[in-house]
């Protein structure tokens, strides 16, 4: 085996050996709470060796950190799509409420795959500055392209005029606590009645109101 051919298999090696350890995270926290989260307890249920984790992650912080990068870009790539489907339903000439419940459908099917995972990252948030800011980063991320999605439509006309940011902000964070507390423990909430209860939350602040009949004539 050639100099480079070492170094290319131990490259990959440690990239196999980092991404187990983010999985054994993932694993532990979608069962436990973050409190309880430690190298020793992850060391020992995973069977990495103490200096194999130092080798990737400064403490369990920076390895809670390498697992909400993954989950932020998974959650802002539902709303990247979301915002380009919504461009093909204008064209294709579909109202806001469609473009509304295929967005809401991914987002509750992402909590009900994720909360308990979600629900930690939650918890560390309150005690650790650190993952605060990044917890607080990924759903500003989010909420930053709903904004964008929610401006666009107003331009459009598909909803009524509205501040976009503040309105995308308070949606957004209502999504996070509802789902969290539906998805966030073992014995979960039921997708479809919670995919229901957004709908009419969000079609009902949003889409726009009917226009006003004429009176009757005197």
């Amino acid at each position: 085996m050639t100099s480079a051919e070492q170094r290319t298999r131990y490259a990959e090696l440690r990239e196999t050996t980092r991404s187990d350890i983010v999985a054994a995270a993932d694993r532990f926290l979608r069962g436990r709470p973050f409190r309880d989260l430690s190298v020793e307890v992850l060391i020992t249920q995973s069977g990495f060796t103490r200096t194999a984790f130092y080798r990737h992650f400064d403490d369990t912080t920076d390895l809670v950190l390498a697992l909400m990068a993954d989950m932020g870009g998974e959650l802002y790539g539902i709303a990247e799509r979301w915002l380009q489907d919504a461009q093909t339903e204008q064209a294709a000439g579909l109202g806001f409420a469609h473009a509304a419940r295929i967005g809401l459908r991914t987002v509750v099917d992402f909590f009900s795959r994720n909360g308990p995972l979600i629900r930690a990252f939650g918890e560390g948030a309150t005690t650790d500055e650190r993952i605060e800011r990044a917890y607080n980063g990924f759903l500003d991320r989010f909420t930053e392209l709903t904004a964008f999605g929610l401006d666009m439509m107003v331009r459009e006309g598909r909803i009524d005029p509205l501040d976009p940011w503040p309105v995308a902000r308070a949606l957004n964070l209502m999504n996070e606590r509802y789902l969290v507390g539906e998805f966030g423990r073992p014995s979960q909430g039921n997708p479809e009645l919670a995919l229901k209860t957004l709908e009419t939350v969000w079609l009902r602040s949003l889409a726009p109101r009917p226009a006003a009949r004429p009176g009757p004539r005197a």
